[in-house]
């Protein structure tokens, strides 16, 4: 019977740490908080990243429909299928992120002195299912394109060498295995976010003449003015999206520090300020992309 290789997780060795390094330990503390928070308002921007795209066939479709004077059932069939394998994508890089974010939690829950037993032994799983994920996550496209195309060439991870021997040895083990997984989540949320850019922009033009120059022609309704409102609004927050790939890439970098350097005071002001932007952005998002159009 063979033995299932276990990945090794550097929140085994913050038991073994937790008077010896707490200041580390606090800097690993305050990045899984952080991590964590920039999970959380992920989920919001990968919902919404698969409603742009269907407001944006469907859009098209409608356009498509008025200008031939009929209706395509094919071309919705076909348009269908390709919308599916995108949410499913989505659906992948989404659960790539939640097992991120329970091993942050995990991290911090050990930082913490919470569960710790029970809590090294899960996040041990976790980072398993971390490692087993990552390829399929680089092989996903988006626009036809792997996220691998978009991720970023850099130079391989330095660990440091702390003062505890096992948190050197342990980090060498299993901090590539999050490097890579922080890495193709910023790759994919670059593709995604050019993406969203791209829907948007395409519902919008629609938007703009079906719910505010048409309506004005032919004679504004009650609603004209919220209706051109939220769409003006709508149309200087797209570029929004790009929050998130900051505070990817920023939590990236910490990271990376934090582990090849045994000095490094890791500020996490400016990413927590880049999550709570990516919230706020899903949230306008959303809110346009349930407006109801203009009759």
């Amino acid at each position: 019977m063979k033995h299932r290789k276990q990945v090794p997780t550097l929140v085994a060795v913050f038991l073994i740490l937790s008077g010896c390094d707490s200041e580390r330990l606090t800097q690993f503390g305050s990045f899984a908080s952080a991590g964590s928070q920039y999970v959380q308002a992920l989920h919001k921007v990968i919902e919404q990243a698969g409603s742009a795209m269907i407001a944006s066939d469907s859009a098209t479709l409608l356009v498509a429909r008025k200008q031939a004077g009929t209706g395509d059932a094919g071309a919705v069939a076909k348009d269908d299928q390709l919308l599916e394998e995108y949410l499913g994508n989505l659906q992948k890089l989404d659960y790539h992120a939640t097992l991120l974010g329970s091993y942050f939690e995990a991290i911090t829950n050990l930082t913490n002195g919470k569960a710790a037993g029970s809590t090294a032994s899960a996040a041990t799983g976790l980072l398993d299912s971390i490692n087993s994920l990552n390829p399929s996550i680089e092989k996903t496209t988006f626009a036809g394109k792997s996220v691998k195309d978009y991720v970023k060439s850099g130079t391989n991870l330095v660990v440091a060498h702390f003062e505890v021997k096992a948190l050197t040895e342990q980090l060498q083990k299993s901090a590539p295995v999050i490097d890579q997984a922080l890495a193709l989540q910023e790759a994919a949320i670059t593709a995604i976010a050019d993406q969203m850019k791209a829907s948007l922009n395409a519902t919008l033009e629609v938007q703009e003449s079906t719910a505010v120059i048409d309506p004005y022609v032919k004679g504004p309704p009650p609603s004209w003015n919220s209706d051109r409102e939220s769409f003006l609004r709508t149309k200087i927050t797209i570029d929004d999206v790009d929050h998130a790939k900051s505070a990817i890439s920023q939590l990236h970098t910490a990271f990376r520090q934090l582990v090849e350097n045994r000095n490094a005071s890791i500020d996490l002001t400016t990413v927590l300020n880049e999550i709570s932007k990516m919230s706020g952005y899903a949230g306008a998002i959303e809110s346009s992309l349930k407006a109801k159009p203009a009759k």
